[in-house]
């Protein structure tokens, strides 16, 4: 088997921000809604807004809580797919956004 030599830009990524972003995609992360439904680890899958359940499309779009980091990172509403799969840069805003929010994904 021969080397990748042509790299998305994904895999451009470091190690820490490729699973942050594995995690978010595949919805097997740290959230509540994930430990509360697999593993009965959060009291309630609810986010701390109460709003809804505490999912990466919920923090990376909606929850209220995070609404003035979220605007930091993207001034302008960005598409979750934008966020999850899009450019280089646009997954570095969401790693960055990961960061500044204080979660562990």
């Amino acid at each position: 088997m021969r080397p990748r030599t042509n790299r998305d830009d994904y895999h451009t990524l470091s190690r820490e921000q490729q699973v942050n972003l594995i995690r978010l995609r595949t919805g097997h992360n740290r959230l509540n809604a994930h430990m509360n439904r697999k593993f009965k680890l959060a009291p309630s899958p609810t986010c701390a807004c109460g709003q809804e359940d505490q999912t990466a499309e919920h923090i990376l779009q909606r929850c209220p809580l995070l609404d003035e980091e979220r605007k930091e990172v993207w001034p302008s509403p960005t598409p979750l797919h934008t966020k999850l799969y899009g450019s280089r840069q646009e997954l570095e805003k969401t790693t960055i956004f990961i960061t500044s929010a204080g979660l562990i994904v």
